[in-house]
């Protein structure tokens, strides 16, 4: 299987990575601690990985390949947490952290996301 010419998935970027270390899907599997299986189907996108395999993948990668997203959905995937679960530490409705998310959260609470922005700030001095 080719190096990906484009990364766009989670599977584009470790596959790249995989054939830059010369390493087997075995191998990577290993490290991250899945199936052989579970490697193969992320670089041929016929899945993507759980959230909490997402850190690992990371750590593997040695970058977050979501460069591009909302810091907070960012903060949010790179430590495998889901919507709900961020919802629930910053006690707010889940549909309310989707649409900040995506950037819709006009109508937000100040309160709210001076929330989010804390928990973004003060996470950058804990890794």
């Amino acid at each position: 299987m080719p190096c990906p010419k484009e990364l766009i998935t989670y599977g584009d970027h470790l596959r790249k990575k995989r054939l830059d270390l010369n390493l087997t899907q075995q191998q990577v599997a290993k490290i991250i601690n899945v199936t052989t299986e579970s490697i193969t189907n992320w670089e041929l996108n016929r899945n993507t990985p759980n959230f909490n395999q997402i850190p690992k993948i990371i750590s593997f990668l040695g970058y977050t390949p979501l460069i591009n997203e909302n810091p907070i959905k960012k903060y949010r995937i790179e430590r495998g947490i889901s919507q709900k679960e961020l919802a629930k530490i910053l006690n707010i409705d889940t549909t309310t952290l989707s649409r900040i998310e995506r950037n819709k959260g006009n109508r937000v609470k100040k309160i709210i996301k001076e929330k989010l922005f804390g928990l973004l700030k003060s996470s950058t001095t804990e890794y």
